[in-house]
């Protein structure tokens, strides 16, 4: 049976909330606070679980903030594994000001991690791959997260035969080796190269040159609400992002959504372009839902259905 291990080395807790007006040096009542259990690997986990594959969700936890991750997190179908760490987890704050109906997005930086916290880390992410079909690792790191990371967690899937799939930004996918999939948005592939990647050549190119320096196989592009570039050493194809009506969400965790779905189709054997058609279809269905709840399966499948066809160069 399927099973996806997720890491979080970076988890939040997500803290939305709205006011009248966003104003500068002003004090601004919020609305009543939604809190969430947050950071890409645990959204990615619960992801899954509503689209039916089980899921492990292993991620560090500190202070009150990270009890509280916990104790949210007990309420979702998915085994949890939270490694404690000396430093509080970190709170992330989503303000969504009513008069202009935009979101504003305050996110800290995460407890430092000490040598033997992140050994502890790479321990249990061993213990757990056995039982694993795919590992994906989402999220930023914490400050004090070494180099070698990524290395040792690409030995740990290679061990356990799991595709490895990582979602992080784009300071840290240098370090990134081995992996099956990786999935950078257009501006974390610009702040990597230090080009524009003013067009779809230019994108496919700096993909590619990711696939050369072995970080991953396949390298699915962001696009946002365009949908997303999916790049291999000899194809690239264009799938289109599924238009959705306003909604509820704010869009927080949407790629996270998306990550989870191309993993979960990965899983079930589909063809590389269908799992990233199924992963933006988790993406907009993702906008339908309030705070950081991960998207539903009715909306995934509806929308997958009307997904157009993919198109290559």
């Amino acid at each position: 049976m399927p099973h996806i291990l997720t890491v979080t080395m970076n988890p939040t807790l997500d803290i939305h909330s709205t006011v009248p007006r966003l104003l500068p040096s002003s004090k601004m009542r919020c609305g009543h606070p939604r809190y969430d259990p947050g950071g890409g690997g645990i959204n990615v986990a619960r992801a899954a679980t509503r689209l039916g594959v089980t899921a492990t969700a292993v991620f560090t936890s500190g202070g009150y903030t990270g009890q509280r991750v916990e104790s949210l997190l007990a309420a979702d179908p998915l085994e949890a594994c939270p490694v404690p760490v000396a430093e509080p987890t970190r709170e992330s704050l989503v303000i969504v000001d009513e008069h202009s109906g935009e979101c504003y997005r305050f996110v800290l930086p995460g407890p430092h991690l000490e040598a033997d916290e992140e050994l502890r880390c790479l321990k249990v992410i061993y213990e757990n791959a056995s039982a694993a079909s795919m590992l994906v690792v989402s999220g930023s790191l914490p400050p004090g997260c070494s180099p070698g990371f990524f290395g040792a967690v690409s030995r740990i899937a290679a061990h356990h035969g799991c595709l490895l799939v990582v979602d992080t930004n784009g300071a840290a996918l240098p370090w990134v080796t081995g992996a099956f999939l990786v999935k950078p948005s257009v501006r974390e592939l610009r702040d990597l190269t230090g080009a524009p990647l003013p067009d779809r050549a230019a994108q496919v190119a700096a993909a590619r040159d990711l696939i050369r320096h072995h970080i991953s196989e396949v390298v699915v592009v962001s696009l946002g609400a365009q949908g997303a570039l999916v790049v291999t050493a000899d194809e690239d194809h264009d799938v289109a992002g599924v238009p959705v009506p306003a909604g509820v969400g704010t869009g927080v965790g949407s790629g996270d959504s998306m990550v989870a779905a191309i993993a979960v189709a990965l899983t079930r054997g589909w063809p590389i372009v269908d799992a990233v058609r199924y992963g933006t279809a988790a993406g907009a269905a993702a906008m339908l839902t309030p705070g950081t709840e991960p998207c539903r399966a009715q909306d995934v499948d509806r929308l997958y259905g009307q997904t157009s066809p993919v198109s290559s160069a």
